[in-house]
């Protein structure tokens, strides 16, 4: 559990989970529904764009900080993932035909409970490394 809760290794999870899904936000247009399910208009092409950037950006920064985590980012990052996942279920309950395809179901199936797992280890590994050196604070 220890390493599951280690800092180090969160920020490294939360890189290449969120890399994964800015590279899938940034498919061709043409090539995102057929990858995710997603039945996604114009504008919503253009705000798929934005978020994969802003997912590239968070890939980025608990990256470079994987060696010399920062508590204070861990908690950033925990409050993302936590937040995602909470977004995913509250928005799939209240509008009428979201995730509508089974593969899209499917994804966010997954998502929910990968993000609140995530969330949930980032929290345990800032209250682990409380005391020790491991981790980096201004």
């Amino acid at each position: 559990m220890s390493r599951l809760t280690n800092l180090r290794f969160g920020f490294t999870l939360v890189a290449v989970v969120e890399m994964m899904y800015a590279l899938v936000g940034l498919l061709p247009p043409s090539v995102i529904g057929k990858a995710t399910g997603w039945n996604i208009n114009p504008d919503g092409q253009w705000v798929v764009k934005l978020m994969a950037m802003a997912l590239a950006s968070q890939a980025l920064v608990a990256w470079v900080l994987r060696k010399r985590p920062h508590r204070g980012v861990a908690g950033c990052l925990a409050f993302y993932q936590l937040a995602s996942a909470t977004v995913d279920w509250v928005v799939w309950l209240t509008i009428p035909g979201v995730f509508a395809t089974a593969q899209a179901k499917a994804g966010v199936l997954v998502a929910i409970p990968t993000h609140y797992l995530i969330g949930i280890l980032l929290i345990l590994g800032i209250h682990a490394s409380r005391g020790h050196d491991t981790t980096y604070q201004m």
